[in-house]
């Protein structure tokens, strides 16, 4: 076990288990480091991989990720498309000498100090692929969640080029559906990556944004996705229209960001104490 203390206080370590190594913060396993032939462990992890590998499927070759953690994700990707040339940012110095020391990068990465959003609004030559899973305490920081940020995250894409971002939620889904208009204000094409009991108000947990100025490869990204444990969502904005609408959210601008909500690990009902079930806005048909 190898260990840092961070500037919150927090302890990291990297632990090694049965499948490689992983990434433990303040008591909580945060991502993992294992065989890149093998899925994930983190389900959500799964998803972004998926999104992410059909976003460079047409040749794309660059890539910037902000929220470093055990540099998961671009360690897959470079493992499936050696050609990557990615940057992964990293607010905190200790986590980030941690990371290499104990499992240092292949090549093709890069791992730097900063502020990723800093990072991403200097953006000198346009990437095909941005993803975004910066966490604090167990939230999304409100810097992150502006129509400022995504924006940003547009003009730092190539044409074509495709956002993912790690995002959270739970009952009531007020700030998926205020994220989801957000990004909605800055991109063309938006679509969203959660298990069907997320969106159905029955747990708080990952939903994944997906945008562009292009059409989303959705179809693509579910056959990649088709059979894996949980089942996972994948809809477009023909589908998440009116589920946006259904609370009629406002954009989040930088001046109004709050951040994702606290964690909260219980199950929920609905009031009637039966099992939560779809809104309506996302089971009924849509009109062509």
């Amino acid at each position: 076990m190898t260990s840092r203390m961070l500037s919150n206080g927090h302890e990291a370590r990297l632990e090694r288990d049965a499948h490689g190594l992983s990434l433990v913060i303040d008591g909580i396993m945060q991502s993992h480091i294992g065989d890149p032939e093998a899925p994930p462990q983190h389900a959500s992890a799964r998803w972004v991989l998926a999104a992410a590998l059909e976003a460079l499927a047409g040749g794309g070759s660059t890539a910037l990720h902000l929220g470093g953690g055990a540099v998961t994700l671009p360690r897959l990707l470079q493992h499936a498309l050696p050609r990557l040339r990615q940057r992964v940012v990293e607010l905190e110095p200790a986590l980030v000498e941690l990371v290499l020391e104990a499992a240092p990068l292949p090549p093709g990465i890069e791992l730097i100090v900063g502020d990723g959003r800093a990072v991403l609004e200097r953006v000198d030559e346009p990437v095909a692929l941005v993803t975004t899973d910066v966490f604090g305490g167990g939230r999304v920081p409100a810097a992150f969640t502006s129509v400022e940020f995504y924006r940003a995250a547009s003009a730092a894409l190539q044409p074509g080029g495709m956002l993912v971002a790690n995002s959270v939620d739970g009952p009531p889904l007020h700030f998926v559906r205020q994220q989801l208009a957000t990004v909605r204000a800055a991109f063309a094409h938006v679509g969203l990556l959660a298990t069907g009991s997320t969106l159905a108000g029955a747990r708080f947990s990952n939903v994944i944004l997906l945008a562009s100025d292009a059409p989303l490869p959705m179809e693509s990204i579910r056959e990649r996705l088709r059979g894996k444990r949980p089942p996972v969502a994948a809809l477009d904005w023909r589908r998440l229209e009116r589920f946006v609408a259904d609370t009629a959210p406002a954009i989040v601008t930088d001046a109004t960001a709050v951040g994702s909500p606290a964690l909260v690990r219980a199950a929920y009902l609905d009031p009637a104490g039966g099992v939560a079930s779809l809104p309506p806005s996302l089971t009924e048909p849509i009109d062509d």
